[in-house]
């Protein structure tokens, strides 16, 4: 049986390594998803070059049926989402966006930036903020609801 002092010992370890096992997760996570928005960004650089050379809405369909069916269990691949892939591709190289800063946030963020965002300033501030501040998705959708940046320029 442990005396209080090994007790106390103890319990500062077990917490010492949950937390760093939960911080091992969290940074596992983080580098998957920055991975899967790469991949994303990819993806939507190919169907930009393939809608170019004449791929239509149909054929984005079936690319979307069949990385379903492929993929079966992994969210991510529906003909909208193959179509903000490509609006998100598109979008950065009109702007210069940086891929890394994309990367560093969850794709349901970094699409609805770029689809209620045209402003390239405007959505810098707001990916940069939505990382740094480490906002949830409805945080998101209510700061630009709000016109923070709006409110940050009258500010400073």
């Amino acid at each position: 049986m442990m005396n209080e002092i090994e007790n106390k010992d103890y319990l500062q370890t077990l917490i010492s390594l949950k937390q760093r096992v939960l911080q091992a997760q969290y940074n596992s996570y983080s580098a998957v998803n920055s991975e899967m928005i790469l991949a994303y960004l990819d993806i939507g650089k190919i169907i930009y070059e393939k809608t170019k050379t004449g791929w239509g809405t149909s054929v984005i369909q079936q690319l979307s049926k069949d990385l379903q069916a492929e993929f079966n269990g992994v969210s991510g691949f529906s003909e909208r989402n193959l179509h903000r892939m490509k609006l998100v591709y598109e979008e950065m190289q009109e702007n210069a966006t940086s891929p890394q800063l994309v990367a560093k946030l969850h794709w349901g963020h970094t699409s609805l930036i770029f689809s209620k965002i045209k402003d390239k300033v405007k959505r810098a501030f707001y990916l940069e903020k939505a990382q740094t501040e480490a906002w949830s998705r409805s945080i998101l959708e209510e700061k630009i609801r709000f016109d923070l940046y709006a409110n940050y320029q009258r500010r400073g």
